[in-house]
């Protein structure tokens, strides 16, 4: 009796030690004492639309003489998402109508949106969506397809985060999406307007974009 009282002593020390052990998230190895991460020390953020802004820039005259814009409309899917930086850029999707042009003048707008996105193929909306994100949640490399004039094709670009605030930047060559008929055709319509002090009217077929978004903290992921 007194060997199996001893036996079933040890036996419940031992499940005790287990318990405490499995329970501990330190652990100590031969270089060191490492934590475990949890969920929990990682910040994740909520998409806002509400605080997010689409700007374009194009050029015209030899001079390159920078002419911005934006879009009054677009649409992000998921709308509302939780994440990581990175996490939330990896998985947006996006739309814009073109007719949602805005140059702040509306001759211009009217322009742009009948000679120049009206002259390419099933181009109602510019469609994109993010293929790659390499980075962390401060700063890194991304890729975009974006497909209109019946063409999808992929830009590289870049963001950084400060803080909540998100800034992406990426540059078009609007040749890669065959749309220099486009450009030629806006030209026309816009000819004195974008002639320089040389008298050569020329627009050029670069477009910088610049997105900015605020997200907004959230404790964990839903």
């Amino acid at each position: 009796m007194t060997v199996i009282y001893i036996m079933k002593k040890v036996l419940l020390i031992s499940l005790f030690g287990l318990l405490i052990s499995a329970c501990n998230s330190n652990t100590n190895t031969e270089s060191g004492e490492t934590t475990e991460t949890t969920a929990d020390s990682v910040q994740f953020y909520e998409y806002q639309r509400a605080f997010t802004k689409l700007t374009w820039t194009a050029y015209k005259t030899t001079a390159k003489i920078g002419v911005n814009g934006s879009f009054d409309e677009f649409n992000v899917d998921p709308g509302v998402n939780y994440g990581t930086v990175t996490a939330l850029l990896d998985q947006l999707e996006f739309s814009i109508p073109v007719s949602t042009t805005n140059s702040e003048n509306e001759e211009r707008d009217g322009k742009i949106v009948a000679s120049f996105f009206g002259s390419m193929m099933n181009t109602e909306s510019i469609a994109g969506k993010f293929t790659s994100v390499a980075g962390n949640d401060t700063s890194g490399s991304i890729r975009i397809e974006i497909s209109m004039n019946d063409i999808a094709y992929e830009v590289d670009g870049t963001y950084a985060a400060d803080g909540n605030k998100v800034t992406i930047n990426t540059s078009l060559h609007l040749g890669d999406w065959k749309a220099e008929p486009s450009v030629d055709a806006l030209n026309k319509v816009c000819d004195d307007l974008h002639k320089g002090e040389d008298g050569v009217s020329k627009l050029w077929p670069n477009v910088d974009i610049v997105i900015e978004t605020s997200l907004k903290p959230v404790s964990s992921a839903s």
